[in-house]
């Protein structure tokens, strides 16, 4: 997941700080259909579901449009291709993802998919567990395809936490703010 992620440049047209502003903007740009077929959702599912299959890399080159927004807290992009060669690399890097969906929520064009994820991978020497928890907002095009990707999770305990030297800040700032007991 390591090799993956790192090697995705995030948008280098503004900071990643500046990624709720693009969210709010992609919403606008991007309104969706509001007739969304169920297979769409379920192909969709189905894809988040076997993260880190070898075929991933061609399976999101079906489901994602040529113009869209994708954002899951490790990049922005407006690029397919970028996404596409995101997750190629995420099944190329040898990752095991279990994603499971606990529940689909539908609004109009909106689907909301609140997941529990799973994930090894080998940050430098040895592998990793992560799990960690989150909501995905997707919308599609006509064609069925996914035009808006935004994943709401906790990259730094899920994935920043356990990268060497990296993680250890991570955890100590979590340490500083977290509740007394």
């Amino acid at each position: 997941m390591l090799s993956a992620c790192t090697s995705t440049a995030l948008n280098t047209a503004s900071p990643p700080s500046a990624y709720p502003a693009q969210y709010r903007q992609a919403l606008s740009e991007f309104p969706g259909t509001s007739e969304v077929s169920t297979r769409s959702i379920d192909r969709f599912v189905d894809f988040l579901a076997n993260l880190g299959a070898d075929s991933t890399g061609a399976v999101a080159t079906e489901l994602y449009a040529a113009d869209l927004h994708f954002s899951d807290a490790l990049m922005v992009t407006r690029d397919k291709q970028t996404v596409v060669d995101h997750f190629t690399r995420l099944s190329n890097a040898g990752t095991t993802v279990d994603v499971d969906i606990h529940q689909t929520l539908r609004q109009g064009p909106d689907v909301y998919l609140i997941w529990s994820m799973q994930a090894r991978f080998t940050p430098v020497r040895r592998e990793v567990v992560s799990d960690t928890l989150g909501v995905t907002h997707v919308r599609f095009n006509p064609q069925g395809q996914v035009i808006l990707h935004q994943d709401f999770w906790d990259s730094g305990l899920g994935f920043y936490s356990h990268i060497p030297v990296l993680g250890a800040g991570v955890r100590a700032v979590g340490r500083r703010f977290a509740a007394e007991e």
